[in-house]
């Protein structure tokens, strides 16, 4: 039996609805989380994601690190490195979009892992024209932890405000705008710092933008 042209039609609808629904990865219901990972001895997690968008007012990262980042930075004689120390970039977004550049406008968030608390700390991190402004951990989270980091981008004051969540805690940091660039790109999960991933890395996010 041949299928009439209007059920073909019908089905053919229902496939794009659904392709639809998945490609806006969140409109329709929570967004959907992605695992990125590093592999030992990177510093790029996949998959790349090549995002741009225009005017944001706010955006949010909801994550949970992998019980894989729990890396430890050693010297060839065995002791931690002070490398243990640098920060890695979680998220966040940069503003210098025809260049590609994440080291002048952008706006992230730092991570690290504490060998002594077996924790990953978490610390705004700002690159404001081509300075750098790092501060000490404003949150902890235990790996497999639940947690959330909001952007919001305040064009009037102008300002940036981090707000960072878990489960019984939460804390800001604002940081003042001095550009009047509109169009961001997103940037990844990545190790570094001065050094490539000791072992794989890795975590998952789901991101909402308004």
């Amino acid at each position: 039996m041949l299928v009439s042209e209007k059920i073909l039609k019908s089905i053919a609808y229902c496939v794009l609805v659904g392709v639809l629904v998945v490609m806006t990865n969140g409109l329709y219901g929570q967004p959907t989380s992605k695992r990125y990972a590093v592999k030992e001895g990177g510093h790029f997690s996949t998959p790349r994601v090549y995002k741009l968008k225009r005017d944001p007012s706010v955006i949010r990262w909801d994550v949970v690190f992998e019980e894989n980042c729990d890396y430890i930075i050693r010297e060839e004689d065995g002791s931690v490195s002070r490398d243990q120390l640098d920060w890695n970039k979680l998220c966040g977004v940069f503003f210098k979009v025809l260049s590609f550049n994440t080291r002048k406008e952008s706006v992230m968030i730092g991570w690290r892992y504490n060998i002594e608390r077996d924790e990953i700390e978490l610390s705004p991190y700002y690159h404001i024209r081509s300075g750098r402004d790092m501060f000490p951990p404003m949150m902890t989270v235990k790996r497999e932890e639940p947690f959330s980091v909001v952007l919001e981008i305040d064009r009037e004051v102008p300002q940036y405000r981090w707000t960072m969540e878990k489960k019984g805690f939460s804390t800001q940091h604002e940081m003042a705008v001095d550009h009047t660039s509109k169009t961001c790109g997103f940037i990844n999960f990545y190790f570094g710092g001065n050094r490539s991933a000791p072992k794989a890395v890795s975590s998952r996010i789901a991101i909402t933008v308004q």
